[in-house]
C-alpha cells in the first residue's frame, strides 16, 4: 500500500495520524509525507526543517517539501497544482490530510485544495488537529500498541513541544488526551479518528 500524508506544517502529520503511520511502517507500507510549508511562523525554519526530517526518518518515509509560506497558504491554482503533482508522483492508495473545518487558514486551505486535487483517489481521510472544529470521526485506527512510539515521534519536534494553546499542556499530552477520547469512542484504549472524503474499502482495517 502506498500512503501520502499531507500537512501544512512540520508536526501536523505526526499529531493527526502519526500512530496510523507507525502501524503502516510495521506493515512495510510505502509512506510519503508532503509538508506544504516549513513552519516559518512557528519558529526557526531551519530547525523545524531538521525536526521534520528526523520524524520522516523515524517513519521510514519519503519527505516532500511544498515550499510555501507558513500562514500564507492560499486556496488557489498554485496550491492545487502542487498537490496534484505530488499525488501524480506518489500515486497513493490512500491520502491523509487535515480537516477542512479548522481555525487555521493553512490547514483549511490545504484540505479544501485536496478535495479538488484528489478527486480521483479512492481513499481520502481527514485527520484531527488541535485547531480542528466540529470534527466528528466515523473511522478509527487503534493505536494502542504504538502510543509510546507516537509520543517519541512528536518529541522529535522539540521546538514545538510546549507550543500549545493551553498553558502547562505540551503537544505530547495533548495528543495522548485526544487519543484516549477517540479510543473511548472506538472502545479501545487509544485511537486516531478520521473523517472520510472518499473511502472505497467496505471495512477500514489497519
Amino acid at each position: 500500500m502506498k500512503i501520502l500524508a499531507i500537512g501544512s506544517h512540520p508536526d501536523d502529520i505526526e499529531y493527526g495520524c502519526g500512530g496510523t503511520l507507525l502501524i503502516a511502517k510495521r506493515k512495510k507500507y510505502e509512506i510519503n509525507l508532503l509538508v506544504v510549508t516549513q513552519g516559518q511562523a512557528g519558529g526557526a525554519w531551519a530547525l523545524r526543517k531538521k525536526e521534520q526530517e528526523r520524524a520522516a526518518k523515524k517513519l521510514n518515509a519519503k519527505l516532500i517539501w511544498g515550499g510555501m509560506q507558513d500562514t500564507k497558504v492560499e486556496l488557489n491554482r498554485e496550491l492545487i497544482q502542487l498537490l496534484e503533482k505530488s499525488i501524480s508522483e506518489v500515486n497513493p492508495d490512500i491520502i491523509f490530510v487535515t480537516s477542512p473545518q479548522d481555525t487555521h487558514q493553512d490547514h483549511r486551505n490545504v484540505a479544501t485544495a485536496v478535495i479538488s486535487a484528489a478527486r480521483h483517489i479512492k481513499n481520502v481521510l481527514f485527520y484531527e488537529e488541535p485547531s480542528s472544529i466540529h470534527f466528528q470521526p466515523c473511522v478509527y485506527v487503534n493505536i494502542t500498541k504504538v502510543i509510546r512510539e507516537k509520543a517519541k515521534l512528536l518529541r522529535l519536534h522539540k521546538s514545538q513541544e510546549c507550543n500549545t494553546s493551553v498553558k502547562g499542556l505540551n503537544i505530547v499530552e495533548s495528543a495522548e488526551a485526544c487519543s484516549i477520547y477517540r479510543g473511548f469512542q472506538d472502545r479501545v484504549k487509544y485511537a486516531e479518528g478520521f473523517l472520510p472524503l472518499h473511502l472505497e474499502m467496505s471495512e477500514f482495517k489497519w
